[in-house]
């Protein structure tokens, strides 16, 4: 098999890059020769994390060459896969989206509600012209997006861009492998329901070759209080979801929890200082890769493993998996718009993903609204940012799920508008 070439958006993301090299190296079979360019802003932080990468790839076989550029040309020129992870504004501006939503009367989270507006704002016009670059260098490539909004993102793609694009979440992953757990079966021998957009997601459906395992799950529900949601409501509604769903059906309770709290990311700018000292130190060291493995583990950033390596390797080698990812909607689940991009089981191949049937009838009608306010929202959303345009960034506001009045959207615009907010 010839030579593959992965260009990875973001490149100089201190744990990410490194942990999806360790897994190349470690778990896929039949790897092919590999060619990894690492694209960032900031020249001196990419070469830290280059360096480290070819220190731990050294003895991979087949090889794994590692570059890196910040000329977005250069950099994604004949590229076969492309793995977006830009976060515009680093986590200082994630710490802003945690933030400023809690003195309007919200929740602040990077992905969802106001939060995750301000990340969308500063976040899409970078993605697309990576993308617009992505076409016109590397038209045949598959990008792979991580980058949150990671919906509204991929929405925006396929709006303005000719991308073959899949956006990938462990979200899914975490929540069948622990409901699984909580009754007592092996997660593969549980079928799973699932059905929903990126972070509003509900699993509805569970069973394995002899039974119906959702009741058992929903009696035992209250063990995975992380979820944040009623244990009431869930046996309910009959669904589960992913922890996101607390955002918008518990705001006050999120609100309240957050008061004091000192949000997410300023605890990983402080992990980032302490891996990009570490790497300076691991330069010149001969167990750079299991030093730098351990360092890694800090971040947590499993979805590496967890899915981005199984996909790679059922696109390139034909090694056909079952994973959960983001796909336009089409007639899958018939109320919502085709163009949606909802978060489905996929059969993926070398020719790409392939959605499977959903038990969308399962999801009850409120759920389908919180979900249909959304699909709106980012129908919305996408060309107000793209296209600076104020008053459909508003409307788009006013049919978000989380904020649903004119002057509520009015003071989230006052806010952010047009730049994020920073």
């Amino acid at each position: 098999m010839s030579a593959i070439t992965l260009a990875v958006l973001g490149g100089s993301g201190v744990a990410t890059p490194i942990q999806a090299l360790l897994d190349w190296t470690g778990h896929v079979q039949h790897r092919p020769e590999l060619r990894v360019v690492l694209l960032g802003r900031s020249p001196e932080k990419l070469e830290r994390v280059r360096a480290v990468c070819e220190q731990m790839v050294r003895d991979a076989h087949p090889i794994i060459n590692i570059e890196a550029t910040t000329d977005l040309r250069v950099g994604l020129k004949k590229a076969n896969y492309v793995l977006n992870q830009v976060r515009v504004g680093g986590l200082e501006a994630r710490a802003h989206d945690e933030t400023f939503p809690q003195a309007l009367g919200f929740p602040g989270e990077e992905t969802v509600g106001p939060g995750g507006f301000a990340n969308a704002l500063r976040t899409l016009p970078v993605v697309i012209a990576a993308l617009r670059v992505v076409n016109e260098v590397a038209p045949n490539a598959v990008v792979l997006n991580l980058t949150n909004p990671a919906s509204l993102v991929q929405y925006a793609a396929t709006l303005y861009t000719h991308t073959n694009i899949l956006s990938l979440c462990d979200s899914p992953i975490t929540l069948g492998e622990d409901l699984a757990k909580l009754v007592e079966q092996p997660r593969s021998a549980v079928e799973i329901g699932y059905l929903g957009m990126n972070h509003l997601s509900w699993v509805v459906s569970m069973c394995n070759a002899e039974q119906d395992l959702m009741p058992l799950a929903l009696e035992r529900i209250d063990r995975l209080a992380y979820l944040g949601v009623d244990a009431t409501y869930m046996r309910a509604s009959r669904a589960i979801p992913i922890p996101y769903v607390r955002y918008y059906l518990h705001p006050e309770r999120m609100l309240a929890q957050q008061q004091g709290k000192t949000p997410r990311a300023r605890q990983l700018l402080a992990l980032e200082e302490e891996l990009l000292s570490h790497y300076e130190r691991l330069s010149a060291a001969d167990d750079g890769g299991v030093s730098a493995s351990t360092a890694v583990a800090k971040r947590g950033a499993v979805w590496y493993s967890a899915i981005i390596v199984p996909v790679l390797d059922a696109l390139i080698n034909d090694h056909p998996t079952m994973e959960i990812v983001s796909v336009a909607n089409g007639h899958l689940i018939p109320w919502l718009p085709p163009e949606t991009v909802v978060e489905v089981p996929c059969r993926i191949d070398a020719q790409g993903a392939h959605p499977l049937p959903v038990p969308e009838y399962l999801l009850p009608l409120e759920l389908r609204t919180l979900l249909y306010s959304l699909a709106l929202y980012e129908e919305l959303a996408a060309p107000a940012i793209i296209e600076h345009n104020r008053d459909l960034a508003l409307r788009a506001l006013v049919a978000h799920p989380m904020v649903h009045t004119v002057e509520r959207a009015e003071r989230v615009l006052n806010a952010v508008w047009p730049t994020g907010g920073i």
